[in-house]
C-alpha cells in the first residue's frame, strides 16, 4: 500500500528528479498572506516544473522557498516550502 503522506525533504528532492527528467507534477500549497502574517488561499499546478532557485542575496530568505513554473501558463511562481500542502496526489508532513 503506498504511504499516504511524504516528507517535505523528499518532495523537494523528488521534485528535482522529475524537473531534471523533464517531467512534471502536481503540487498544492498556499499563498503567503502578508497582512495575516500566515498561510492564505489555495493554489493548486497541475504541470508545475521545479526551476532554479535564487541565492539568499537576490531573494531574502531563498534558501526556504521552492522556485517553480507553470508550465501550463510559462508563469514563475515562488512559494515557501512550509506552506506546501500535497504533491503529486499526496499530503505533506514536516
Amino acid at each position: 500500500m503506498e504511504q499516504t503522506t511524504v516528507n517535505i525533504y523528499e518532495v523537494v528532492e523528488r521534485m528535482r528528479e522529475i524537473s531534471t527528467g523533464g517531467g512534471t507534477f502536481t503540487l498544492k500549497f498556499r499563498k503567503w498572506d502578508r497582512q495575516r502574517k500566515r498561510g492564505g488561499d489555495l493554489v493548486a499546478l497541475k504541470l508545475a516544473r521545479l526551476r532554479r532557485k535564487a541565492s539568499d542575496e537576490r531573494i531574502k530568505h531563498s534558501s526556504h522557498k521552492v522556485f517553480i513554473t507553470d508550465t501550463a501558463t510559462g508563469r514563475a511562481i515562488v512559494c515557501w516550502t512550509c506552506l506546501i500542502v500535497e504533491f503529486n496526489g499526496r499530503k505533506v508532513s514536516f
